[in-house]
């Protein structure tokens, strides 16, 4: 296993929640930031347990407090990595992921933690929104451009993903609610956009995350369970969901024995031939392989303790069939790990641990690689950590 070291670090104004390249023109990328206003009461201990800081940064408040953030728009530049533009937020910024499907390419959405789900978008100086890569010396500019006040003010909402058409986001609360909601800009009453609660977990929920062709999708949550929903579909070919009525979306399975604490990543795999696996992080420290069939035993074909919780995952690359896959892990106080899962020939499957990044001395919630390799076939990749406001880059 190689250690890896920091090609640039800087030390942001706020403390880095999430991160995202923009596929556009991956030299850029977005980062959103989490500030608690702490004025009355001493800092946090960095080195508290994974839990309770993950418990104090969403919800494990009673008493209200003000949380404020920004997004960051940063360019990596060779070894370089530099500050393009800060955009202050009145809300703190919990996940960030740019918008697929008929959106501009350049826009993304935002969670935030007064209940809203927000549009964002990068422009050129007159304010439009760009639809290639800027032209050179011209840097693009962050835009808000619109707000969906889906939940109440004091609710955060801690994960989201997009549909692969862009039609829908599933959203996951503090309250532990699972939540799909049509963001459309072209409504100007948001009252009248279809939406359903799917379902709940026990306690905080914090991470969902949609199949491939959007009928499905998995959520995550502080009571230690996975749940599979599926919704209705519309169409002939019964790819395109529906998202009408209150049984919009329905519970088929909840797993609540195979993780040891909150479930905070899920990374769906489809193999060969259609099969479904799916990869799941854990407050426990564990990366898992599961097999979950819609009916019938869940079960871990692979698992490995990764030192500190398993925030976030992402898959870098792979062989068509998925029986090889790279991936990248946020693994909280243990800083990031890039990590490669292989079906043996006797097809069990194994993770290795190719490198580590430990430069982060706080949680690291918020990890991405820049699309494309190098040269020399490496990745470049970009790393938070929360109470050090620390972000670095590395290549592997």
């Amino acid at each position: 296993m190689t250690t890896v070291t920091s090609l640039k670090s800087l030390i942001l104004d706020l403390p880095p929640s999430c991160v995202e390249f923009w596929p556009l023109d991956p030299q850029y990328a977005v980062v959103g930031t989490y500030n608690l206003d702490r004025s009355d009461e001493d800092q946090v201990e960095t080195n508290k347990d994974a839990q309770e800081e993950s418990d104090e940064r969403e919800a494990g408040e009673k008493r209200v407090q003000k949380r404020d953030g920004s997004i960051i728009l940063i360019r990596v530049k060779g070894d370089d990595v530099e500050i393009i533009q800060t955009l202050p937020t009145p809300s703190a910024i919990l996940d960030i992921h740019f918008a697929p499907g008929n959106f501009p390419p350049s826009s993304f959405g935002v969670a935030t933690s007064t209940g809203s789900f927000d549009l964002y978008y990068l422009g050129n100086e007159a304010g439009e929104k760009l639809t290639g890569a800027p032209e050179p010396p011209k840097l693009p500019i962050l835009s808000h451009w619109r707000t969906f006040q889906f939940f109440p003010s004091d609710v955060l909402v801690t994960a989201f993903s997009w549909s692969q058409d862009g039609t829908t986001v599933a959203m996951t609360l503090t309250t532990g609610e699972v939540c799909l909601r049509k963001p459309v800009v072209d409504v100007e009453d948001v009252k009248d956009i279809h939406s359903v609660d799917a379902g709940s977990h026990d306690l905080e929920a914090w991470t969902v995350t949609f199949l491939p062709k959007g009928n499905a999708f998995f959520s995550g949550g502080d009571d230690s369970a996975l749940i599979y929903w599926e919704r209705p579909t519309n169409g002939t070919d019964g790819t395109e969901p529906g998202l009408d009525g209150e049984d919009a979306a329905t519970q088929v399975w909840t797993n609540r024995k195979i993780h040891g604490a909150g479930v905070t990543a899920i990374l769906p795999l489809i193999i060969a031939e259609g099969e479904m696996k799916v990869l799941t992080g854990s407050y426990d420290d564990h990366i898992r392989l599961l097999d979950v069939p819609v009916v019938g035993r869940k079960t871990v074909l692979a698992e490995l303790n990764l030192g500190g919780g398993v925030w976030r995952l992402k898959k870098l690359d792979s062989d068509p069939d998925c029986t090889e896959v790279l991936l990248l892990a946020s693994c909280m106080h243990a800083g990031a790990r890039i990590l490669r899962l292989r079906r043996t020939e006797n097809h069990d499957w194994d993770f290795e641990v190719l490198a580590q990044f430990e430069e982060h001395k706080s949680m690291n919630y918020g990890s991405d690689s820049q699309p494309g390799v190098d040269e020399n076939g490496r990745r470049t990749f970009v790393t938070t950590s929360f109470y050090d406001r620390l972000l670095c880059l590395w290549r592997y």
